[in-house]
């Protein structure tokens, strides 16, 4: 009989297009071959609100179990009140800092956990579940870090089953004392760059694991929209991705060039998209279309500040075609630097740069193409993704806890004294 592995997840449907859905349900399907998988997830599918969209349930998907809860907490506007002071007691500590690392946070540990259950989607259910049920796992993978799902869960199972994939960038949450506890009691970190576990192990301290990724589909496809330049975005349409900026940016450069280049937006549009004879909103697209697009395009962007992995940007990378992000985020600067694929985008000055550069040197976008394939090909293979999951896994003893793991500093957090 196989052993049976969870991977938690705040919200899993085939039409959501979340980072962490797509990295969840791809590990799960990873596994299937080597173990039974159970991927546990919420009636969610909203993030804004976590209402209950779909039904609790236990189904099979394409033979991964899928189980439901039900949320039992949900997001409302006091969150968001707690969200506003958060912000402005991580600016302060930032601004008092001086050029060193900042202080820690002074909130109350009561607070932080508030800020986490209203958050959402907090559930009894799932987290009744796992206390119930955990001994059937030899491990249960949680991911993202941010969510209830994750931080009141991992409390009810052993140390030796609880492996964190992070999906860290450096937000405001991060810097919370709560989750660097947390992160400490885990048997296993999976990281998706190396960019991410520096950051996540500058402000947790060292954890054991390694990188594990994500695979990226890198068949090649045939270019769409051939003769017509655009620029590319693809995902979740909202300020958080950094498409306000993208389009103010876009709308710029039209009105200081003559060119005919347009802005093709693929995915749900929450930011409300200016009427404009050269954006091309798409909408959701499947998946052939969208790599057709990626394929074609003279420059896919992404100039969210926000990213751990940044999956579009790597699809985009594996089908030859150069990006521009954001030099905010140290993730997708990485994925530039060792690549030698693309631009870091500090202001409008190298937007309009790297878009020159690319609309006359085919040459260069050419040889940044191949070098971007390269990249992905060497680092973001689903065999080498399913081994390093694999291998974690095998790890693991049920009961033991790992050399070096420490447990001293959170044992009082997580009611072990």
């Amino acid at each position: 009989m196989k052993r049976v592995v969870g991977i938690v997840v705040p919200r899993w449907h085939p039409t959501v297009v979340g980072g962490a859905e797509v990295l969840g349900w791809q590990w799960a399907t990873l596994l299937k071959s080597h173990f039974s998988v159970d991927l546990l997830t919420t009636c969610a599918v909203d993030l804004a609100t976590w209402a209950n969209d779909l039904p609790e349930e236990t189904k099979e998907e394409d033979g991964v179990t899928v189980r439901r809860f039900r949320v039992s907490q949900g997001r409302t506007p006091y969150w968001h009140q707690l969200h506003v002071r958060l912000l402005a007691d991580c600016s302060e500590l930032v601004a008092q800092s001086d050029g060193q690392a900042p202080r820690q946070l002074a909130w109350s540990q009561a607070l932080q956990e508030e800020f986490i259950r209203r958050q959402g989607p907090y559930s009894a259910a799932l987290s009744g579940f796992l206390a119930r049920e955990w001994r059937q796992y030899h491990a249960l993978i949680f991911l993202p870090y941010l969510y209830p799902t994750t931080y009141f869960s991992v409390r009810l199972i052993p140390r030796s089953l609880f492996v964190l994939a992070p999906l860290l960038h450096d937000e405001a949450p991060a810097h919370m004392p709560v989750y660097g506890h947390m992160a400490r009691r885990a048997r296993a970190v999976l990281w998706n760059t190396p960019a991410e576990r520096s950051f996540g192990e500058s402000i947790w301290g060292q954890l054991p694991g390694r990188i594990a990724g994500m695979g990226i589909d890198t068949k090649q496809r045939q270019p769409a929209l051939v003769g017509s330049p655009y620029l590319l975005y693809c995902g979740r349409i909202d300020p958080h991705k950094g498409c306000d900026l993208l389009v103010d940016y876009f709308l710029r450069y039209k009105q200081e060039k003559r060119s005919p280049l347009r802005l093709v937006l693929t995915g749900k549009d929450e930011l409300g998209l200016p009427s404009h004879p050269d954006i091309d909103f798409r909408g959701f697209v499947s998946e052939e279309e969208k790599f057709e697009l990626m394929a074609g395009a003279r420059l896919f962007v992404l100039l969210s500040p926000y990213e751990s992995l940044s999956i579009s940007t790597l699809e985009a990378m594996a089908q030859k075609t150069p990006v521009l992000v954001s030099a905010k985020a140290a993730v997708l600067v990485e994925h530039v630097r060792q690549s030698g694929d693309g631009f870091a985008c500090h202001d409008y000055q190298d937007f309009a740069h790297a878009i020159d550069q690319m609309l006359v040197e085919s040459g260069a976008a050419l040889h940044m193409g191949e070098r971007g394939r390269d990249y992905v090909l060497a680092n973001y293979s689903r065999d080498r993704v399913q081994a390093a999951l694999v291998k974690t896994i095998e790890e693991i003893e049920p009961g033991s806890i790992p050399e070096g793991l420490r447990t001293d500093d959170a044992a009082d957090l997580w009611g072990l004294k």
